[in-house]
């Protein structure tokens, strides 16, 4: 009998040590570069570089020439749950952003622009860890710093004032066998299949200029979710035992909706963006388990409805210095809100942590104009944080058989109510803060 959970052990170590091979946007947590990071992404009316790939296409087309960025982001998690750290895995990335005019000639001339946002891993591609079921997490940001973000984008001028765009966020699948040799102890040997489909989604958007001054924006990003599974098959004794563990909604992004406006006076700019994220769609942080043998099929039952549709406002503003002729200092800053994505209900056995969210961020970048042979180069750095407000939750025991989806129970069926060894039981408590940061250089051709 030990014997044949050896194939269900291995298919859950594949899944947990992950294939660093192909999660979800980078940028929705870190901020895409040191400008976004101390704007709090406040951007989707401004962004006119490689950036504007992420935060709105339609603004990419008011840009002019070529720009090349590179930024370094670090992400360091001060969360806690029941009193223990929640480190981030795989914090630290490179985001990088391209833009460039299409050189055409006549009516369509510096009307067309190429624009490319990405964000690389030092280490691979992807890294998506699964957690046992019962441990405290942090749903917002588990699994979503890890993985290479690709985002190609393509927009156009339609005239002066209005400028429309789209673009693909990219995960390319994975898949492939792997293998688990008989240890010591003379385990029988498995095989393990990987499978993560290749998943693309839209960012598509508008801008349009009520004057030189004032902008209005608007932006869609699609749902963003990989179905991965890992299958192992295996024999015993001469018993077929087959067991499939996957999920339909790992390196989720919810779908958003972003309404911006921004206006200048002088050499400040202001911009205000109000973004609704669709989190009722996430099925969670889960991964389905089912076990198929002669004459039976066990699967599990995942829980559901948890996350609920949020709006949060961020504001951010910047302000110019100039410095002698042909330099100057920007200094940046930003603030928003953000209501919790968990609905509160009374969690049973799985302890998922979330809170309210007040966010902030500042830097500074120099610009120095018509040096080496270049329009401009920029140096920037930026510094954000997102203070998760604390938050709390009793847990009720379970009193009888069969026990309640809201309870917790303790390993003795007769007496559910002894023993529970729940970590979020009797209480659930979480809060604490998530910081980011990055450097940036950035030189327009």
């Amino acid at each position: 009998m030990r014997a044949r959970w050896v194939p269900i052990a291995a298919a859950l170590a594949v899944f947990a040590a992950a294939p660093r091979a192909a999660q979800a946007s980078a940028f929705e947590v870190l901020g895409f570069g040191p400008t976004g990071v101390a704007e709090v992404n406040a951007r989707a009316a401004r962004a006119d570089d490689g950036t504007a790939a992420f935060y709105n296409p339609g603004s990419l087309a008011f840009g002019r020439g070529a720009q090349l960025a590179i930024a370094p982001t670090l992400g360091i998690s001060a969360l806690a749950a029941q009193g223990k750290t929640i480190g981030l895995d795989d914090p630290f990335g490179i985001a990088v952003a391209i833009a460039v005019t299409v050189p055409l000639e006549g009516p369509l001339k510096d009307r067309i622009r190429l624009g490319f946002g990405g964000y690389l891993l030092p280490g691979g591609l992807l890294h998506l860890v699964a957690r046992p079921g019962a441990a405290p997490l942090f749903p917002y940001y588990d699994n979503r710093t890890q993985r290479l973000t690709v985002v190609p984008a393509l927009a156009v001028k339609i005239t002066d004032r209005l400028g429309i765009g789209v673009g693909v966020n990219v995960l390319g699948g994975v898949s492939g066998p792997a293998s688990v040799q008989p240890g010591a102890s003379g385990a029988t040997e498995s095989r393990l299949d990987l499978e993560a489909t290749t998943r693309a989604s839209v960012h598509a958007g508008v801008r349009f200029d009520l004057a030189k001054q004032a902008r209005v924006a608007f932006a869609f990003r699609q749902r963003f979710a990989v179905p991965a599974k890992v299958t192992t098959t295996a024999e015993i004794a001469g018993i077929p035992l087959a067991v499939s563990v996957g999920t339909e909604s790992a390196l989720f992004d919810p779908a958003a909706l972003v309404l911006g406006s921004s206006f200048e006076l002088g050499a400040a700019a202001f911009e205000i963006d109000a973004t609704w994220s669709m989190w009722s769609a996430y099925e969670g942080p889960f991964a389905g388990v089912r076990a198929s043998l002669p004459g039976l099929d066990i699967a599990s039952n995942l829980p559901a409805g948890f996350a609920r549709d949020v709006v949060s406002v961020r504001a951010a503003g910047s302000y110019r210095v100039a410095i002698g002729a042909s330099a100057e200092v920007v200094l940046r800053a930003g603030a928003g809100a953000e209501p919790s994505m968990l609905k509160g209900a009374t969690q049973g056995r799985t302890n998922l942590v979330d809170g309210d969210k007040i966010l902030g961020g500042v830097g500074a970048s120099l610009a120095l104009h018509d040096v080496l042979s270049v329009r401009a180069i920029r140096v920037g750095a930026g510094l954000g944080t997102q203070v998760v407000l604390a938050t709390s939750q009793a847990k009720s025991a379970c009193a009888a058989l069969p026990c309640p989806a809201d309870t917790v129970a303790g390993p003795d069926a007769t007496n559910p109510s002894v023993g529970i060894a729940n970590p979020g039981f009797p209480r659930l408590e979480g809060g604490g803060a998530f910081w980011a940061g990055s450097l940036g250089l950035e030189v327009d051709l």
